[in-house]
């Protein structure tokens, strides 16, 4: 690599001048992080095997999924299996094959915002990484932290610095709470009070609604907050405030992390939003196929707010990604559309196959192929 990378403890930041003059944190010894303590060791390390709660909160969620899709589905939508079954029947032969195919290229998009917030990192590693921790994400109820875990592992193994990837996986992830978790669900209320005016029936799901309204508020609140402690002098005056519960070097090391972080963001900010808008674009595509395949007719902006109240449904932790509920709420708002309940459900049903079975599919793969491969340098290589 010609330049240092963002990670790198020496590489300057220009935004590092405000606030409480503070030495740099030493960096000679490793790389930079020893402030942290003796846990730094074993931030990207082989994810231990999944806790025993773990595994069993996993199984009752895949339950509640199945229960939910088996039950909820059919009641909320005012349909039999019978009814859904032939409706999934009907479909024409382009409609799994697309759903496949939108799935896959909605993940390859999102691996490209990895691969912009980890220099160094190869396209192909990002994407493993990225696999692997969507799928772990998806497979159990509050799965994020697993699938952070083992991106860490993954990117750790290609030879990358981990000042490199803790502020990559940071950015990203501001990233994905930014698009995700408050640009949609924000498109999405916007459609939906529109909805009067597009739709003869209107779009009446007032509890789908606060639970959106108050998801946004959260997510906004949380996105507020961390713009503002990325200010400089507002972080370094709060760990001053702090005295000597922070001791001077971890003070050091989280504001140079934070200098560099705001580096990358401001340098790299385009090459991160970009790809992941462009999935959730996709994914909101296949929503459109979905609805295109079962031969129904819904205003294009209230296929947005649906799309947006699915999203916001996958927030809650219940089910792995929102499973089960997601679909049911969605089926549910077609009807309200004028759609016929068992094509609502089928459409739901086929969407699931782009949201949930292909980036669980991606990412069994992907932790198989991590776990039997051998580390590779790729920081060095390059």
């Amino acid at each position: 690599m010609s330049e240092a990378s963002p990670g790198s403890p020496d590489r300057p930041s220009a935004d590092r001048p405000q606030g409480p003059a503070l030495p740099a944190p030493d960096a000679a010894a490793g790389d930079g992080l020893e402030w942290m303590g003796e846990d730094y060791e074993e931030i990207g390390e082989r994810p231990s095997a999944p806790a025993a709660r773990r595994i069993v909160a996993g199984v009752l969620s895949g339950l509640l999924v199945l229960a939910l899709l088996a039950w909820a589905l059919p009641w909320a939508t005012g349909s039999t299996w019978p009814q859904i079954l032939s409706a999934l029947g009907a479909l024409p032969m382009w409609a799994v094959p697309a759903m496949l195919v939108l799935g896959v290229a909605a993940l390859l998009l999102e691996s490209l915002t990895v691969r912009a917030a980890v220099p160094g990192a190869r396209t192909s590693t990002a994407l493993l990484g990225h696999a692997a921790s969507q799928g772990a994400a998806l497979a159990v109820p509050g799965g994020s932290m697993l699938g952070l875990g083992l991106l860490a592992w993954i990117l750790r193994r290609a030879g990358l610095a981990l000042p490199v990837i803790l502020t990559g996986i940071i950015a990203a992830s501001l990233v994905e709470m930014a698009i995700t978790s408050v640009l949609i669900p924000l498109l999405g209320l916007g459609a939906y009070a529109l909805s009067s005016l597009l739709a003869p029936t209107g779009l009446e799901l007032p509890g789908a609604l606060w639970a959106a309204v108050v998801a946004v508020a959260v997510a906004v609140l949380a996105l507020v907050l961390t713009g503002v402690l990325l200010q400089r002098r507002v972080l370094a005056g709060l760990l001053s405030g702090l005295g000597g519960a922070v001791p001077e070097n971890v003070a050091c090391g989280i504001l140079h992390q934070r200098d560099v972080l705001v580096e990358m963001l401001r340098r790299r900010g385009p090459a991160l939003v970009l790809p992941t808008l462009a999935a959730r674009v996709l994914q909101w595509g296949a929503l459109l196929a979905a609805i295109e395949a079962v031969g129904a007719d819904v205003p294009l902006l209230l296929t947005v707010a649906i799309f947006a109240l699915g999203r916001v449904l996958a927030l809650v932790p219940l089910t792995p990604g929102g499973a089960g509920i997601a679909e049911t709420v969605g089926g549910a708002a077609l009807v309200a559309l004028g759609v016929a309940s068992a094509d609502a459900a089928a459409a739901m049903l086929l969407l699931l196959v782009a949201m949930l079975i292909v980036p669980l599919a991606a990412g069994g793969l992907a932790l198989a192929l991590a776990v039997g491969g051998r580390p590779r340098h790729e920081a060095e290589a390059r």
